[in-house]
């Protein structure tokens, strides 16, 4: 697994990206995505939509995620979080209230 580095980048309410991202460090997502994300942290905000396929370390759903997701490390649906697709992590936490519609696969990755 790749360091985590101190970097920070916000894609604003408001904010629509169609694309690639590739980011080092958090990503928080309060707008509109659509495309492909590789990063090591990602954030989706309640306001935040993402429709796209992800190869991420972690990522913690506070929002809307539609497509593929294939995280390293935990994936985290908070109780305003709504995940649907397919899903491959290594750990996964689902809180109350939230939520989950997809194919969950839970295994060690190997990257």
């Amino acid at each position: 697994m790749a360091q985590q580095t101190d970097s920070l980048s916000i894609i604003d309410t408001g904010l629509t990206i169609t694309g690639e991202i590739q980011c080092t460090g958090q990503l928080i997502i309060k707008g509109t995505v659509k495309g492909t994300i590789t990063a090591e942290s990602v954030v989706i905000a309640k306001e935040g939509n993402v429709f796209a396929k992800s190869q991420l370390e972690t990522i913690v759903i506070g929002g809307n995620y539609e497509g593929e997701l294939s995280a390293s490390g935990v994936l985290k649906i908070l109780s305003t979080g709504k995940c649907s697709g397919k899903v491959i992590c290594k750990d996964i936490v689902v809180e109350n209230g939230s939520t989950l519609n997809a194919s969950v696969d839970c295994s060690v990755i190997d990257e």
